[in-house]
């Protein structure tokens, strides 16, 4: 494999997003360093985005249709369907700034080897609001570097990086990882904690991602889980493992904690009392002692209000 001018593939799991593919499909054409190919995967929409897919006829790119089987398959198929060593994520509502793919090409030249390289990137909340990520990483300087850290920056704040910012190398990924399929919410989280804990990390804290939150099908937003996550349940599994440090095992379980709060958060103001009460109980919880202070005053807050409109 050769680290000189990396070709990229791009990958973008599509399921009813007709009002935002255009954008991101052209977010890719814009790159200054152009993708190798980009490859499509319909995962059985129905509001005509494949169409508009296939109404592009790009050379570059390739629509894989198949039946709804879940963003993850769509993954994994898509990553396998690519033709080269390196493949960028990008989900189809979000979009790239024009200097993402140089940027992740020249940082694979820099430093080579590693089974991940992402950016930063910034929420795009309505069409004219856009908020930066709060993440908590402590680094001098622009430059893209290793990330030996990526459990103590993810509990401290927003993740540092989000799928559509991420580019990895593709035997690797074949070879040790997949997206968990059938897991609805959490399965990126899946991937990047197992490269994490197995592979090299490489980091550019520049924003060259938009993360679009206005959205209309948000995972996160239409199914709200009533439990912990599957991801965070397993790495609590190697928290307690003999051969975890006790460093590892402090800054994962944070990253549960944060997990946790951050559901028990949704159920709160979906007004699934029962549920977040289970959630802050879990003793995981203590290790942010603030947010869990924070979430049990909005728990008591919401119990007050749902028992004064039960007596009226």
């Amino acid at each position: 494999m050769s680290n000189s001018n990396p070709q990229i593939s791009v990958v973008i799991p599509l399921y009813n997003k007709a009002a935002h593919i255009v954008e991101t499909l052209n977010s890719v054409r814009q790159q200054r360093y152009a993708a190798a190919e980009i490859i499509v995967i319909d995962d059985g929409s129905s509001d005509g985005s494949a169409e508009l897919v296939e109404q592009l006829n790009w050379p570059e790119l390739v629509l894989i249709r198949q039946e709804n089987a879940g963003v993850s398959a769509a993954r994994n198929r898509g990553i396998e369907a690519a033709r080269h060593d390196y493949v960028g994520l990008l989900d189809a509502d979000d979009h790239w700034t024009p200097l993402f793919l140089q940027e992740m090409a020249s940082a694979i030249e820099a430093l080579p080897g590693a089974g991940l390289y992402a950016s930063a990137y910034q929420y795009r909340d309505s069409e004219d609001v856009y908020t930066d990520a709060k993440i908590h990483a402590h680094v001098d300087g622009v430059e893209a570097h290793i990330m030996d850290d990526y459990f103590a920056i993810a509990s401290r704040g927003d993740l540092p990086f989000i799928t559509s910012s991420v580019v990895l190398e593709r035997s690797l990924f074949l070879d040790r990882f997949a997206f968990p399929v059938g897991e609805g919410m959490g399965e990126d989280q899946d991937v990047w904690s197992q490269m994490a804990l197995y592979s090299a990390i490489v980091y550019c804290p520049r924003i060259l991602v938009i993360y679009n939150r206005e959205a209309d099908n948000r995972a996160c937003i239409q199914n709200i889980p009533s439990q912990e996550c599957p991801f965070s349940a397993r790495l609590s599994e190697v928290a307690e493992g003999e051969r975890t440090s006790a460093r590892l095992r402090s800054d994962i379980l944070r990253y549960s904690a944060a997990h946790i709060l951050a559901l028990a958060k949704l159920n709160i103001e979906a007004g699934h009392l029962s549920t977040a009460r289970a959630m802050l109980n879990d003793r995981r919880c203590w290790r942010k002692p603030l947010h869990k202070v924070r979430c049990e005053v909005m728990h008591w807050g919401s119990s007050l209000s749902q028992r004064g409109r039960s007596r009226i």
